[in-house]
């Protein structure tokens, strides 16, 4: 269902107030109600890095140039193969260092310090894998090489990923210094398109209680749908699927007894003995 909003509303007033209003018609359980931070505040800092990196300028270090990273995006938009996007995720991310990665990190741990310390803690653990460990694995996988998958094509959608991308930095680029958004739209390339796993690490906890997710080697999102009108999101180009029931963690266990079941009754149906 399209909604639709008063024109008194801009940019990124748009982008909160209309994932507000999905993640609660979709995603929130009735009666889970709490006091503190509201769902879209929570989701569109994870569905919207544009959202996630205002208010704030860089620390350290210069500017970033738009036309270097609108180079950078042409070049990842000619990638024949994962290999070949890997060495040019790889060459743009050595610009950055530890303190950059900590920084970032720090940022998205200031905006949420008001958030309930038990959600808090599970979704920090989330980001700092999404930023320390996409990193890790990116320096390995570079440094090391991989198997024969990175001969592989990208996915389609890493054409359009990366326009967005030089787009979204070109248009933060008026506020401030885009240096932190190409970082994280870097390090979500990676993830999304060498690795081919879910912007968000299997795990990390959405307003309401529902998960990102994995199941028979598909992976689930609650929310993957529900942000196609956000300018630059991530969700577009993911390549978790909207998940067809809720995703709550108790939700795995229903499914494994519910597969069971189905085998047995297969095994009984089939059974010839």
């Amino acid at each position: 269902m399209r909604l639709i909003f008063s024109l008194e509303f801009s940019g990124d007033t748009m982008r909160l107030r209309a994932i507000l209003e999905r993640i609660r018609r979709f995603i929130g359980r009735e009666g889970r109600g709490r006091s503190g931070a509201g769902p879209g505040e929570v989701c569109s800092l994870l569905i919207d890095p544009f959202a996630e990196d205002s208010g704030e300028e860089a620390e350290r270090g210069g500017a970033i140039s738009t036309e270097a990273v609108r180079a950078a995006c042409r070049r990842m938009q000619g990638a024949k193969t994962k290999g070949d996007l890997l060495r040019i995720i790889a060459g743009e991310v050595a610009a950055f260092d530890l303190r950059d990665l900590e920084a970032m990190n720090a940022r998205f741990e200031r905006k949420v310090s008001h958030l309930p310390e038990g959600y808090r803690d599970r979704l920090l653990s989330s980001v700092r894998e999404e930023i320390f460990g996409a990193h890790h694995r990116l320096l390995l996988l570079s440094r090391n090489g991989g198997g024969r998958e990175l001969d592989d094509p990208p996915a389609p959608a890493l054409g359009g990923y990366a326009a967005m991308v030089a787009e979204a930095c070109t248009a933060k680029a008026r506020e401030k210094d885009p240096k932190y958004l190409y970082l994280k739209y870097l390090l979500s390339a990676f993830t999304m398109f060498v690795v081919e796993e879910p912007a968000h690490p299997v795990g990390t906890p959405f307003p309401g209680g529902q998960i990102v997710d994995e199941w028979e080697g598909t992976y689930l999102c609650p929310v993957r749908d529900l942000a196609d009108d956000v300018p630059f999101a991530l969700c577009p180009y993911c390549p978790a699927v909207q998940s067809a029931e809720p995703t709550f963690p108790e939700m795995r266990t229903r499914r494994e007894e519910r597969r069971r079941q189905e085998s047995l009754a297969n095994y009984w149906t089939n059974y010839k003995g």
